[in-house]
């Protein structure tokens, strides 16, 4: 099990902490993508996000800290 945490960072809104438990190493972009919402109607394309502080660190299960 691994804990993914980072800052995600949205064009136009405010900084949020995120925290994502994974059974499989995640990097960086692989985190972007799964955050990355698809284009809309009206839209010339889709949000992108960057994150900030990522660390992807294994951990013995969801209690461990």
């Amino acid at each position: 099990m691994y804990k993914i945490t980072a800052t995600i960072k949205k064009p136009g809104g405010s900084d949020v902490q995120w925290i994502r438990f994974s059974e499989v190493k995640l990097t960086m972009s692989e985190c972007e993508k799964l955050l990355f919402k698809p284009k809309e109607a009206g839209k010339s394309f889709g949000d992108k996000v960057k994150l900030k502080d990522f660390l992807c660190i294994k951990v013995k299960n969801r209690d461990t800290w």
